[in-house]
């Protein structure tokens, strides 16, 4: 309860400091919309779920989110393991393309790039390019399936590595799928499902109230971040899973930022914009959002996210 109390007050505070900040002001000074494109990771299964709910309550309440707040053209970045197990769920890749929402390659086993070969990595995105080139006959949409998202957003630990998947990828046809604003929602989805399996209430509510106000900083972090490295606004790119977590947030979440002067246009648009032709050519442990790649590569220091809601605080909720 300390812990929690301590949270709420630093919250609060910040709170107060992004309320006094501009919604959305261009380098000329002037008002601008944010334009925010929504990716959805790990289709069709992302994390564990409590008795009672299955993979295709979180998905249709995931898309009846995206539906009631004019997300039109939310990727979809699938997984194929599943199929080793419960194949079934299949018809959950199907669903989003009734529903309207291409889907792209997040290779079949969501490997971390540098625990494997680049020859085993290759092939598992290969692998998973076979499994929706299946829904082929299902919806022309699958016709966009060369859209690539790196499991864990790492992209490679040395330059040889990095290069050589960069290249598999443009050979062929591949555009990769950056991301430019990440809140960590994983993180919020464990706790979620920890919590409910311990049926902590207040501690239930205290996620739910919250998430939308770390998703609300990274936001704004994000928008900042790009003026200072291009000079203008970018269109940027929100990484959120296929959670249970979102299925009872993300709504609030997406209200918010369209209270606030959000637009939400697709992927393929943002991805027009000049600055993702540019290739960090940066070699790094772990996962690294576009905008922090960039960062790195220029040796220019950029906002960091609020530590409020860091991820080691998250993973002690429920314990």
């Amino acid at each position: 309860m300390k812990f929690v109390a301590l949270l709420l007050v630093s919250a609060l505070a910040i709170a107060g400091a992004s309320s006094a900040q501009s919604d959305s002001i261009g380098s000329d000074g002037q008002s601008h919309p944010i334009k925010v494109a929504v990716t959805v990771d790990d289709l069709p299964e992302h994390g564990d779920l409590p008795p009672g709910v299955s993979r295709e309550d979180v998905s249709r309440g995931i898309l009846k989110a995206f539906k009631e707040n004019g997300v039109d053209h939310a990727y979809g970045f699938t997984n194929g393991y599943f199929m080793d197990r419960s194949p079934e769920e299949i018809a959950i890749l199907k669903e989003w393309l009734i529903a309207g929402y291409p889907l792209g390659n997040h290779t079949y086993s969501h490997s971390e790039l540098d625990s494997v070969t680049t020859d085993s990595y290759i092939a598992d995105i290969e692998k998973q390019d076979r499994l929706l080139q299946t829904l082929a006959t299902f919806s022309p949409l699958i016709q966009k399936r060369r859209m690539f998202r790196y499991p864990f957003l790492e992209e490679g630990s040395t330059l040889e590595k990095r290069n050589a998947v960069r290249a598999y990828l443009a050979g062929n046809g591949y555009r990769i799928a950056e991301v430019t604003i990440d809140y960590d929602d994983w993180e919020w989805a464990d706790a979620y499902v920890h919590c409910v399996a311990k049926h902590d209430d207040k501690t239930i509510k205290w996620l739910k109230d919250h998430v939308a106000g770390s998703a609300e900083r990274h936001l704004r972090t994000s928008t900042a971040n790009a003026k200072l490295l291009f000079n203008r606004d970018i269109t940027q790119i929100l990484l959120i899973h296929v959670a249970l977590f979102n299925t009872v947030t993300l709504d609030k979440i997406l209200k918010d930022w369209r209270a606030n002067g959000v637009q939400f246009v697709s992927l393929d648009e943002a991805l027009s914009d000049p600055a993702y032709a540019i290739n960090p050519n940066l070699a790094y442990e772990g996962g690294r959002t576009f905008l922090e790649q960039i960062a790195e590569a220029r040796k220019i220091t950029i906002t960091q996210a609020d530590p409020t809601y860091s991820i080691e605080r998250l993973k002690q909720f429920c314990k």
